[in-house]
């Protein structure tokens, strides 16, 4: 064999070494990469599994004692796990009952959503979702409990807070509202956001109000009938629509008229 030959070999063996090591090194990345995106898939289901774990202990505290005053102690016996394992999860009780509250309006909006999503007209949606509300926001429930926790802590935005949670549920009582419209159910003049504003807002604070009642609060269809009614019937009788509407009407004509012109004195000649 000729010395250029030789040459030739010896530069191809290298170059097949060196491509041979570079695959060796890419696949072991590849693995490496793969391995890790594994073990880091699994921590994340297992951390999600430990938080719905420690959110299910809590939430069985809150509903047998009719109040979010547990200890986080008992959260963490009721897991068998330390109290500072319970801290990675959540930074203190606050950060637990909000998660449980967040938890709540999602499952809520998830069942409106699916009550509405059935409905063969606007009257039967509202009437769904006025159950469904009633329903998961009853005496003793998670969301009553979390939701009156969230009030207290809100100081004074309690408003801004509560419209914020509730957005989803307040932008579909608005489309139900156009499609009564629509359906000749609901007056074209109703402003359809604040309406279900309005209506939201009936069911917060009588769900708040109802789990400051006890025994005596209405509860289920009875309650859910209650706040229908009241909101598309109103509470006035015709007596107080007859005066509103006279009311309504006076005003209009008030604002309507001109001003009357200063009369004007004659000059004499």
């Amino acid at each position: 064999m000729s010395l250029l030959d030789e040459k030739m070999t010896s530069e191809l063996a290298n170059s097949l070494k060196k491509a041979s090591g570079a695959a060796r090194t890419s696949l072991e990345e590849t693995v490496t990469r793969q391995t890790t995106r594994l073990r880091s898939s699994t921590k994340t289901r297992k951390s999600a599994a430990t938080r719905e774990r420690i959110m299910a202990a809590a939430t069985s505290l809150m509903v047998e004692r009719g109040n979010t005053d547990f200890q986080m102690s008992e959260v963490s016996s009721r897991c068998k796990m330390s109290k500072g394992a319970l801290y990675y999860y959540f930074a203190d009780k606050d950060a637990l009952v909000e998660a449980i509250f967040d938890r709540s309006i999602d499952e809520l909006v998830d069942s409106v959503e699916g009550a509405v999503a059935g409905a063969s007209s606007a009257l039967e949606a509202l009437a769904s979702l006025t159950r469904e509300l009633t329903c998961r926001m009853s005496v003793g429930s998670p969301l009553a409990l979390a939701m009156t926790r969230e009030v207290i802590d809100a100081n004074n935005n309690v408003l801004p807070s509560m419209e914020t949670h509730f957005a989803r549920i307040i932008s579909i009582i608005s489309a139900q509202l156009d499609r009564a419209k629509g359906e000749g159910m609901v007056r074209e003049g109703v402003n359809s956001r604040l309406g279900a504003v309005t209506i939201s807002g009936a069911f917060i604070f009588a769900a708040l109000e109802v789990a400051s009642l006890g025994e005596d609060a209405p509860t289920g269809d009875k309650l859910a009938r209650s706040l229908i009614d009241i909101a598309l019937n109103g509470m006035g009788t015709e007596a107080a629509h007859t005066t509103l509407a006279a009311v309504g009407h006076a005003s209009s004509s008030s604002d309507a008229e001109p001003e009357k012109s200063s009369p004007q004195v004659s000059e004499q000649g």
